[in-house]
């Protein structure tokens, strides 16, 4: 299995899976980074390095990531396993 970055190609394609629906949810929830920067109190540079895969994000971030656009958790999750089918 051919490795790029230290990650298996299954899961790269995961990861940008992930980071495709991350800011995917930001927009559905019409804010720009800077807004839900602002929610969160952090810089949109934050965010911008969060759904550019720059930064990981963990699952507290995720979680206030997802309070913030109001969308649970769970249905994050769901739509990401979803995603990787």
């Amino acid at each position: 299995m051919e490795r790029i970055g230290g990650l298996s190609a299954e899961r790269q394609r995961d990861r940008k899976t992930f980071l495709r629906l991350l800011r995917r949810v930001r927009i559905e929830a019409k804010l720009t980074q800077t807004q839900l920067a602002k929610i969160l109190g952090v810089t949109q540079a934050r965010v911008s390095k969060y759904e550019q895969g720059e930064r990981r994000i963990d699952m507290l971030e995720l979680k206030a990531v997802c309070d913030a656009i109001k969308l649970p958790l769970t249905e994050f999750a769901r739509r990401f396993e979803e995603a990787c089918r």
